[in-house]
């Protein structure tokens, strides 16, 4: 029982490293997406004078700001505690 436990124990483990190398994985892209995006609505945002194009900025920080939290950041550990 106590191997069988131990075992869990490391699979569970290895099942968070791999939601983390992920979640690094796929920050990296939607990091440049994100840059990207961010560029091209405020360049939009000047070229038309309205600020309501940089609207979709907001909902995408915020995906972004989660991601990180979950990659590089303490969110893992939150949950546990």
């Amino acid at each position: 029982l106590e191997r069988q436990l131990v075992l869990q124990n490391l699979m569970r483990e290895r099942q968070t490293a791999m939601q983390i190398a992920w979640t690094r994985e796929f920050l990296k892209y939607f990091g440049t997406f994100f840059g990207l995006a961010a560029v091209a609505l405020t360049t939009g945002a000047i070229k038309r004078k309205n600020p309501g194009v940089l609207l979709p900025i907001l909902p995408l920080s915020f995906v972004f700001a989660y991601q990180y939290d979950m990659g590089y950041g303490t969110l893992l550990q939150r949950i546990k505690g």
